[in-house]
């Protein structure tokens, strides 16, 4: 079962309420009538016919699914409804691999929930966990702060482009979140434009929420030191375009993962182009290796000559030669961009 101990739990008869609501659903008898008056087979793709069943399910006891709000690997996401604050949420679900790691991914999914209930205590730059639990019908979930915005890939295919004070702000945001995450021994291991959030503030200025923990690396005290970074399949975890060398090579993965991606996520935003392009891993590497980047002067020659130099820097072959923290790279970066 899957029961984080950090969250406030609900209380006993929203549990026993959800569980009989539940266990009805899974109890009705099958369908008896003659075939000749049973509705033609349902054609619509199964992620429909899973939405239509799922829409309007109370969860918990509390959460009332409304819509789908996106679908990955290892999750699928709702818009929700919690009846008892009477606020819109976000519940993830865990989908099971079919490769039969159920144990794996629910430790997974466990971990996911317990770095960011933590982080979001400290920090309002990610999405935050605020509940947790399991449902007899719907399984693992996690109740999530419902973001209203837009994620930063969005935001770049409809504008090509960010400017680059509004990029200095959004560098300076992620990296005082990933500061956080790794003041807490957590590496994020998949930051790229998809996990940022753009949420629009009071005053009018998008702030950056940094979204799915769900390959995180935590180690401390009492926690293990990683998971697998390959899948059963051989595929290392994490997006290809965004991956440091080292962890790419040798499973690498501290805070330097982090900055690496965060570099790429700034070069692709000032210029509209990943600094390292390939359709896969191995060609993404041979770029790196090669040094194929692109200098600023041709793909962004408007921006200062200080900024070629940041990134000649942060995209350094040896850790050792790229910035000694996600401070200071930030720092740096502000300074550049004058």
């Amino acid at each position: 079962m899957f029961q984080p101990s950090s969250f406030d739990p609900q209380p006993d008869s929203q549990r026993r309420d959800g569980a009989r609501a539940a266990a009805a659903l899974a109890d009705r008898p099958a369908d008896s009538r003659p075939a000749s008056s049973r509705r033609p087979p349902d054609s619509r793709p199964a992620s429909s016919r899973r939405a239509g069943r799922m829409r309007g399910r109370v969860v918990g006891g509390r959460y009332q699914l409304e819509h789908p709000l996106g679908r990955g690997a290892m999750g699928e996401v709702w818009r929700a409804r919690d009846t008892a604050r009477r606020v819109d949420v976000a519940l993830k679900f865990l989908v099971l691999p079919r490769n039969g790691r159920h144990h794996e991914a629910l430790d997974r999914f466990r971990l996911e929930a317990q770095v960011a209930a933590q982080l979001g205590q400290r920090t309002g730059g990610v999405v935050a966990v605020h509940d947790a639990g399991e449902d007899p019908a719907a399984g693992a979930y996690l109740v999530m702060e419902y973001v209203r915005g837009r994620s930063l890939r969005q935001v770049l295919q409809e504008r090509g482009t960010m400017p680059l004070p509004e990029l200095a702000s959004l560098v300076r945001e992620l990296g005082e979140a990933l500061s956080v995450a790794h003041g807490l021994g957590i590496v994020h291991r998949d930051i790229k434009p998809s996990n940022i959030l753009l949420v629009e503030g009071s005053d009018g200025h998008a702030r950056a929420k940094i979204a799915d923990f769900g390959i995180a690396k935590w180690v401390g005290q009492g926690r293990p030191a990683d998971f697998r970074r390959r899948t059963a399949d051989g595929v290392v975890l994490g997006t290809p375009a965004y991956l440091s060398p080292e962890h790419t090579c040798d499973g690498q993965a501290g805070p330097h993962l982090d900055m690496w991606s965060l570099a790429v996520v700034a070069h692709e935003a000032l210029t509209g182009q990943q600094p390292f392009p390939g359709r896969n891993l191995a060609a993404v590497l041979a770029s790196i290796l090669v040094g194929a980047r692109p200098p600023l002067t041709t793909v962004c020659p408007g921006a200062p000559p200080a900024l070629e130099a940041w990134f000649a820097r942060a995209f350094a072959i040896s850790p050792s030669e790229r910035f000694p923290s996600v401070e200071a790279m930030v720092s740096a970066f502000v300074a550049a961009a004058g």
